[in-house]
């Protein structure tokens, strides 16, 4: 690495980590935009020439070479922060792509994955492709990508213009591995990206150690990145690194790098916080692809407001969330989808996990979205692309049949009494990925005898048997509850009913009497 004064200027208020092997980046704090200038001075008299410069709203971007090295910076106005990447063994001022004539309508595949993961093959009007991820190493997503490409491509041997890799979790790069070993032959591979940390970085990512599938085969990413790294050099493309604001024109695709490992080292030790984030125009239309990324770390809304206005959204970590939901919504109401990518079936979608992430939910029922696209079979989208004018109606009776699957946020029973003490247990199941809390009420003959806000937490995935009166529950929340279990008390030998809420759906059962009500009306 080489032996630059990192930070210049006696700055107080910065982090500076080394990348990998080629790169490390200084991030400071507090800065305006003279900082910026006075750093593009400090290389230029050193010998850097600049090469590329250029704004996007409240975003600068300076790129300066000399020999193999090049410099990096990105300033961001509203959070006043400038970051300083130096790269050595640069190729990225060499970068240039021909595109062929067009013969082809571009066109956006979310190929079906057996499990998790992320797999995307976007085809060029000249017929190459630009590959993101690919999924894991299953064989069955090895033959979906591969047969997505060949039915694609004008050609016999399908050409990959790019093939990006977002980071190193199994689920989005180690698909190539045994993909390029079954059909390496019969493809060809122009460029690869990447920018993932070294293998056994265990400073700043310490579960790149201990992260496993539990498969037969050891594909931990401290394994399987120099794997990967094996592989590429076979393929014989050229590789290029991608930062935070460099701009690739991909045949007629232009992609600009809104986040990467530039931005999160520093914040996070999630792998999944150091995802790529790329704006690509494409078809006249544009596409946001999240990755994995988190808008929390990587202070996407901030950086880049109203620039993130996206006709197409790819939704970030297959909407599990990572980092804060408010960052998330945030960005959401600055990209304004109409369309949105979502690569898990619908059950996780709308059932079990998604919809469940505060993010998640608003995206889905806030954003004024017309369709998602879930991962259950998969979809070719030709662009430009608009959605079917039935599409909403379509993604809210999908929401709404996959909260029914989860229970429901109501039940009621009613034919039950105080003397009896097997009335007071119940069976809970939550059948959704996130813990839900329940608050429960007492209905008396008496409406002085009314006890309201018992609280649980039921476990997600999980089964519950409670005494609804006992001292496991929350028998008194909130600051002052006249009404509260704590302070009435149970009367004896009276007729009674209890009533559910759950913030989320859930089930709820008793050994000997059935539910009055229940709603599947889902707030």
């Amino acid at each position: 690495m080489s032996t630059f004064s990192l930070p210049a200027f006696g700055e107080t208020e910065y982090t500076l980590h080394r990348e990998n092997r080629t790169s490390q980046v200084l991030n400071l704090s507090n800065v305006d935009d003279s900082s910026l200038e006075s750093y593009t001075t400090y290389f230029e008299a050193l010998g850097f020439v600049k090469k590329e410069s250029y704004q996007n709203g409240l975003h600068r971007f300076v790129a300066l070479q000399k020999d193999s090295i090049g410099i990096f910076l990105n300033f961001f106005s509203k959070i006043r922060e400038l970051s300083v990447v130096v790269e050595e063994d640069c190729n990225y001022f060499s970068y240039t792509d021909i595109p062929g004539r067009a013969r082809v309508t571009p066109q956006i595949t979310q190929v079906k994955l057996t499990d998790y993961g992320l797999s995307y093959a976007i085809r060029l009007g000249d017929g190459r492709f630009v590959v993101i991820d690919g999924g894991c190493n299953h064989e069955p997503d090895q033959e979906r990508l591969f047969q997505c490409l060949k039915e694609g491509s004008p050609w016999e041997c399908p050409v990959i213009a790019s093939w990006i890799f977002t980071h190193p979790h199994s689920d989005h790069y180690q698909c190539f591995l045994g993909f390029y070993d079954r059909y390496g032959e019969q493809i060809k591979i122009e460029k690869i990206m990447l920018l993932f940390p070294e293998h056994d970085d265990l400073e700043h990512y310490p579960k790149l150690q201990t992260e496993s599938t539990g498969t037969e085969h050891d594909i931990s990413p401290i394994t399987n990145i120099p794997m990967l790294w094996e592989r590429i050099r076979a393929s014989g493309a050229s590789v290029y690194a991608p930062h935070t604001g460099q701009r690739y024109q991909i045949g007629d695709a232009a992609c600009q790098i809104l986040a990467s490992m530039d931005d999160t080292m520093h914040r996070s030790q999630k792998i999944n916080a150091i995802s790529l984030v790329i704006r690509m125009e494409l078809a006249g239309q544009v596409i946001l692809w999240a990755t994995d990324a988190s808008f929390d770390f990587a202070k996407i809304p901030e950086k880049y407001d109203t620039y993130l206005k996206s006709d197409i959204l790819q939704i970030p970590h297959h909407g599990f969330q990572c980092g804060a939901a408010e960052a998330e919504i945030l960005g959401y109401d600055l990209i304004r989808p109409r369309v949105c990518l979502l690569p898990v079936s619908d059950y996780n979608a709308y059932s079990m996990f998604c919809i469940h992430r505060d993010g998640t939910r608003h995206i889905m029922r806030d954003c004024d979205v017309d369709e998602i696209i879930t991962g259950d079979r998969q979809r070719t989208l030709s662009l430009p692309y608009a959605p079917k004018p039935y599409a909403k109606t379509e993604l809210q009776r999908a929401a709404q049949r996959g909260l029914d699957v989860a229970g429901a946020e109501a039940w009621v029973y009613t034919q039950l009494n105080t003397a009896c003490p097997e009335d007071f247990q119940f069976r809970f199941v939550n059948m959704t990925n996130t813990p839900t809390r329940v608050w429960i009420e007492l209905f008396f003959e008496e409406k002085a005898n009314r006890i309201n806000s018992i609280e649980i937490e039921l476990p997600p995935l999980s089964l519950s048997n409670i005494n609804i009166t006992d001292q496991a529950v929350n028998r008194d929340p909130g600051t002052y509850n006249a009404c509260s279990l704590q302070r009435r008390g149970i009367p004896e030998n009276q007729p009674f009913a209890v009533r559910f809420l759950g913030e989320r759906p859930f089930v709820v059962s008793h050994k000997t009497h059935t539910p009055d009500y229940h709603s599947t009306q889902h707030l």
